[in-house]
């Protein structure tokens, strides 16, 4: 099973528990059983609500718990442990693979954090209102811009919604530069947007520059094998786990290989965002001992790996 909590607006704690089985036919099924309030995001109290949850289904048998890296899981899944007689508790702890890839790009986009930030106040500009999103429609029409979509925030604690929300803008270059010809507070009330800037650092406030398109130009590239292992790991209609090894070692050449050498236009700051990147991926990945052993197993039973000489 996997579970999940995060906290309302209203400031109250919601949990999710989602069961993960394989029926007769050897299809792979996925089922929320559970969206309940918790009492806090403290580790015993998630626990305690997950046995109570599993008790109440009558479940007995589970492999393993798949939570995200928050520290109050490890307190959590160590009450599990010994909740679950019948659990191999010693593997049952599972990292979630989405989540560890979030934290690692997030660790690299906090170098890229001005274009970022200067692109994202842009878009909140001109979606503030009615009126403002209508004039930039007539400046994609006026800039000859080809797209099925629009501009759309992103959710900061999602990189790969920043992901999209840069590759979506870079589309609408164009229309940027003409909405700031026909909109004379769009450049002002920008420069008024964001903290002000430290010394030696670049200024963060002021409409997208020309050099902040050539940065997602090429943060499209830097990241692009991210975003689609992102997608990858996260289907729920196809086993992910045999391709796990395969999948990381892949991301771990490519940081290294990205740490060691300029592969893009402004290559340093590339290579200070894979440099932190892979840092952050040592720490979850890095050591086989502390990883789930499972996905070894997973890894030796696919004969396709077998057949790569992966082993």
């Amino acid at each position: 099973c996997s579970t999940d909590t995060w906290t309302s607006k209203r400031q109250q704690s919601y949990m999710v528990l989602t069961a993960h089985s394989i029926d007769s036919g050897w299809k792979l099924r996925k089922k929320i059983i559970n969206f309940v309030l918790v009492d806090g995001h403290k580790g015993d109290d998630i626990g305690k609500s997950l046995e109570k949850l599993l008790i109440e289904w009558g479940i007995e048998r589970v492999c393993t718990i798949t939570v995200d890296n928050a520290s109050s899981n490890d307190t959590c899944l160590a009450y599990m442990k010994r909740s679950l007689t019948n659990a191999r508790s010693r593997y049952l702890g599972m990292r979630c693979v989405a989540h560890i890839i979030n934290l690692v790009v997030q660790d690299g986009l906090k170098i890229m954090c001005h274009p970022r930030n200067r692109i994202r106040s842009a878009i909140k500009f001109v979606r503030a209102s009615p009126t403002r999103l209508d004039l930039f429609k007539k400046c994609v029409q006026l800039s000859k811009v080809v797209s099925k979509g629009l501009i759309n925030i992103d959710v900061v604690t999602r990189w790969n919604s920043t992901f999209i929300m840069l590759e979506t803008a870079e589309k609408f270059e164009r229309a940027f530069e003409q909405y700031a010809l026909q909109d004379p507070n769009y450049k002002t009330e920008l420069e008024k947007t964001g903290p002000e800037p430290k010394p030696d650092t670049p200024d963060q406030r002021g409409p997208p520059t020309q050099s902040d398109w050539v940065y997602v130009r090429e943060f499209k590239q830097f990241l692009q094998h991210f975003y689609l292992l992102t997608n990858k790991v996260s289907g729920t209609k196809y086993v992910t786990a045999n391709t796990f090894l395969e999948d990381i070692a892949d991301v771990h050449f490519m940081l290294g290989e990205w740490s060691d050498h300029v592969i893009c236009g402004d290559g340093e700051i590339f290579k200070c965002m894979a440099t932190k990147m892979k840092t952050k991926y040592e720490k979850y990945w890095g050591d086989p001992e502390k990883m789930n052993k499972y996905i070894f197993i997973a890894a030796i039973l696919d004969p396709r790996t077998k057949e790569s000489h992966f082993f």
